[in-house]
């Protein structure tokens, strides 16, 4: 299909999975682990099956198409390092529990 995946990971030592220590019952996981040793598991089978895999801190993305001057590759992710181009693009911002008052309502 001549596609190629690309992980641009800011920090694997931060976010909810992360700092969990204890990850039980969770598919396709057949023992008891802490959530490191889960996003290792899943790094590492990525990177086994063709995932490219950086370290980046993203700082912005532009979906517009007016980038790239491509009709295929419409999407540009940028690092301080370098532009990533792409047909697709998903954007996994991690999810950490909020501290403070909640929202009126």
């Amino acid at each position: 299909a001549n596609l190629r995946t690309v992980v641009l990971d800011k920090n694997p030592a931060t976010g909810a999975l992360a700092i969990t220590s204890h990850i039980a019952n969770y598919p396709g996981v057949d023992r008891t682990m802490s959530g490191a040793e889960l996003l290792e598991q899943m790094k590492n089978q990525a990177v086994e099956y063709g995932t490219r895999y950086e370290r980046a801190q993203v700082f912005m993305v532009d979906v517009s198409g007016d980038e790239t001057g491509d009709d295929v590759y419409t999407k540009c992710v940028y690092t301080p390092d370098y532009t990533v181009k792409a047909r697709s693009l998903v954007l996994a911002t991690g999810a950490m529990g909020r501290s403070g008052k909640p929202f009126p309502g």
